[in-house]
């Protein structure tokens, strides 16, 4: 498959970026090549009107016919099945009697797959949705039958196209028809998922019994999800990163067969783009489910792994430029629509979503890569994508926390006699007992600036600063803290007027996220949405990204359409199971129910939000009555209005502020389940890796792996309960989640470090073996990721200080 222009390319594994442009790019070119033909197409009829008016008048009639999609439909049927699907009254009749002959019918398969493809040429691209209202597609993509038949030859083409390496001559118009058969194969069954919701995708789409039996699969009228992901992976693989498609290939589109196959096989890296991210959507919403295919299933064999594209994979400049951008609009509908009018010969204008993407490809140096990570991410491993994001916010933190010069002045002054600090840090004072009222204060201010380093200083409830110059350690502790005072729903408590010291611990803030069925959070849409509150979700945002931002796991565990929302993503009726299991199964049951059952429901198009506020679902909704007609609409309105509308200005406020931290495009290399990792660790380790962080534990103050003091510690933390390990990761760390990437990527590494067993009582030591004074607790210095063990000459007593020690949760001032 490589041909005489790729050799260069190919033996070196460069191309430009001129070369290998963004997938929106490349749609682009696609889209305004196909107006621009049809246009052509249309100019070309009306100057023929005036000489073959007649001509021209049957031409447009059998177009019009074609363009329905029923003769396509019989055709394909007839064509693919061992048996006629024509009824004998049927108008094509006449025209199949040759194909009793095995070589006609052989022919007509190959002319057919190309007449398809042709028909079908506008409805290819990388948007699904985008074509909604064809009635070629609807027509083609609801009939089962055809559906079967044209999966069985895009199966075959898969196969024959993976075998392209071993064959040397291969027939390019061969090629060019697997490639076009696919390519359809593709649209339709895009256009076909749109309508399919996921308990009727998996009950058609997913054959767990099959894994050991794939081939019976394809015997049989079946399609199963998990094959359709693997060849599209192995083609795309192709396409992406062995022998990537170029910009040439669409814009130099010529007659040849060459130009043809080059053609075709751009055509299929739009359509099998498409496809392969809409199943990838559903699978990461099943994920909490069940899986249709593994994970390892989506990741490129190239990428799969670390190679030579990991070696500084950034362009710091570009990532200064990409981070320094405005959040404008950057929330996209997962359905867009082109203007493709006639007359129009222009594709519709790049959406925010996709100038995102393509400004995030500049900062990755390999373009290859640039084009993977902007569009598929999936193709690559969740851990290598967390490791090119922490590559990107170094890279951005070079610029924001450089402290080389300001260090360099502070040694000057101190040369000269006179003391200063470090400038360019953010100091803050805050009162524990007024954490939220103080960090809104001091922080929201800073906006974008919020990125550079911020030193804090605790105040506590006796208004005395608490000791320790924070390294990084109290800030840790203190994000920790005010994000799991701002985010997660707490009772409000009343202390009495003798509780000691007066201290009152009521909230002084209002619960600005609530708690989902499923004991996930999601905005308070309780609010009325005014300016002082949008200010509070603006904060709470820029809080977020903050702790993203310095690479710190944090506890709340957020509804997945709220997650959608942080990557820009409309949400769907799937989607509402995710919010509301209850409210999803009762809404979906309306679809099942009789004309009289729904009449007697007596719903209208509105929707109550509560007991005195009702919203309309469309205008006059409210005299609108629900019906067995439009009882779809009704379902997919009430959804839209419950996930994306009702509380929208409050999350889009919390947007604005997460965007100042961490820009939009850098989060999208991840789906919504993988940033909720990326926010709070994965959920499915419980505890820690007790052993992980035993393999990278540094040791000073004399100890040693081989001493039994050593070994004690970690007998008793593997014999801790998982929330105990989490409470010793937090008194030694300030963070109770380990590290995304394991405790290997714990920057300074963690470690042991040996004190004496006994002090006195102001806090002095006592020397070794003395029987007086008090045996001292374990204590931590958090940004050092430093635990200070005494000396204890028992496993049991090391056990029962160092749980006393985590489960007293004391401030900084502990240690």
């Amino acid at each position: 498959q490589p041909t005489k222009r790729d050799s260069t390319n190919t033996s070196t594994g460069r191309y430009s970026r001129a070369d290998l442009q963004t997938l929106p790019k490349l749609d682009a070119l696609y889209q305004t090549g196909a107006l621009r033909a049809k246009k052509a197409t249309v100019d070309r009829l009306r100057s023929l009107s005036q000489s073959h008016g007649k001509h021209v008048t049957l031409l447009i009639s059998l177009a019009e016919k074609i363009g329905k999609g029923e003769w396509i439909q019989q055709l394909g049927n007839a064509l693919f099945s061992s048996t006629s699907s024509l009824q004998p009254s049927s108008s094509l009749m006449p025209l199949l009697a040759p194909l009793s002959f095995p070589s006609w019918q052989r022919q007509a398969q190959v002319a057919y797959t190309g007449a398809l493809a042709t028909v079908m040429t506008t409805c290819s691209g990388i948007k699904a949705g985008r074509n909604a209202a064809s009635p070629l597609l609807a027509r083609l993509a609801f009939h089962d039958p055809f559906l079967y038949r044209l999966w069985e030859r895009s199966f075959q083409s898969a196969t024959m196209l993976m075998s392209l390496p071993s064959s040397k001559a291969a027939d390019l118009s061969g090629l060019a028809s697997a490639y076009e058969i696919f390519s359809s194969f593709c649209d339709t069954f895009s256009h076909h998922l749109l309508a399919v919701n996921d308990d009727d995708f998996l009950k058609r789409y997913h054959h767990p019994a099959d894994d050991l039996a794939s081939e019976a699969i394809h015997a049989e009228d079946r399609i199963a999800a998990k094959d359709i992901v693997i060849s599209l992976k192995n083609i795309l693989n192709d396409l992406y990163w062995v022998q990537p498609v170029l910009a040439s290939d669409i814009m130099n589109s010529q007659d040849d067969p060459e130009s043809t196959l080059r053609f075709q096989r751009a055509r299929l890296l739009l359509s099998g783009t498409k496809l392969w991210n809409s199943l990838y959507e559903r699978w990461c919403r099943l994920y909490r489910v069940v899986q249709f295919c593994n994970e390892d299933c989506w990741w490129f064999p190239h990428l799969a792994s670390r190679g030579r594209h990991d070696n500084n994979p950034i362009i710091q400049s570009q990532v200064t430029t990409l981070a320094d951008q405005g959040n404008d609009a950057m929330d996209d509908s997962s359905v867009e629509s082109a203007n493709m009018d006639d007359g129009e010969n222009e594709a519709a204008p790049m959406s925010a979503n996709d100038a995102g993407g393509d400004a995030l490809a500049s900062t990755f140096r390999d373009p290859k890569m640039a084009r993977v990570l902007t569009y598929i991410p999936q193709a690559m491993p969740f851990s290598r994508r967390v490791n090119l994001f922490n590559s990107l916010l170094e890279s951005d933190k070079l610029r924001t926390q450089d402290e080389t010069t300001s260090f360099r002045q502070m040694m000057m002054n101190f040369e000269e006699g006179e003391e200063s600090e470090i400038s360019g840090r953010e100091r803050v004072k805050i009162r524990r007992d007024e954490l939220y009222s103080d960090s809104m204060q001091s922080l929201n201010r800073l906006g974008k600036r919020l990125r550079k380093r911020v030193q804090v200083t605790f105040v506590n409830k006796h208004g005395q600063e608490e000791a320790g110059i924070d390294g990084g350690g109290v800030f840790k502790e203190f994000l920790d803290d005010l994000i799991k005072d701002a985010f997660l729903p707490q009772p409000i408590t009343e202390v009495s007027e003798e509780d000691d010291g007066g201290i009152s611990t009521e909230r002084h803030h209002p619960d600005f996220f609530s708690v989902t069925p499923l004991q996930t959070l999601k905005v308070n849409t309780t609010f009325d949405g005014d300016y002082g509150i949008l200010l509070n979700y603006e904060f709470l945002g820029r809080v977020l990204g903050k702790a993203i931002y310095e690479s710190i796991l944090v506890e709340p565990q957020f509804c997945l359409p709220f997650l959608n929302k942080l990557l820009g993503k409309q949400n769907s009726l799937d989607d509402l199971k995710n919010l509301d299991p209850e409210y999803y199964k009762n809404l979906k049951s309306l679809r099942l129910m009789s004309a009289q059952e729904i009449n007697d429901l007596g719903l209208t198009f509105e929707l109550h939000e509560s007991a005195t506020t009702t919203i309309e679902l469309m205008p006059g909704g409210s005299n609108i009555p629900v019906t067995k007609e439009n009882v779809i609409q009704y379902i997919h309105l009430v959804s839209h209005q419950k996930m994306n509308v009702r509380g929208s200005r409050q999350t889009s406020a919390f947007l604005n502020g997460f965007r100042d931290i961490v820009p939009a495009q850098w989060v999208r290399l991840f789906s919504a389940y993988e940033l909720q990792k990326l926010i709070s660790g994965d959920d499915a380790v419980k505890g820690i890796d007790v052993q992980g962080m035993m393999n990278v534990m540094r040791y000073s103050g004399g100890l040693h792996p081989s001493q039994p003091i050593v070994q004690w510690l970690w007998q008793v933390v593997n014999e801790m309960t998982p929330d105990q390990q989490r409470k010793f990761l937090k008194f030694m760390t300030s963070c109770s989640r380990q590290p995304l990437l394991g405790f290997g990527s714990m920057v300074p590494a963690p470690c042991i470090q040996q004190t004496r067993l006994r002090e006195d009582d102001y806090g002095n030591d006592i020397a070794e073996g003395s029987a007086i004074g008090n045996v001292r607790l374990p204590t931590s210095s958090t940004c050092m990721n430093l635990l200070k063990l005494p000396k204890y000459t028992s496993k049991e007593m090391l056990r029962e200080k160092l749980l006393y020690a985590i489960e007293s949760a004391a401030g900084f001032e502990l240690s």
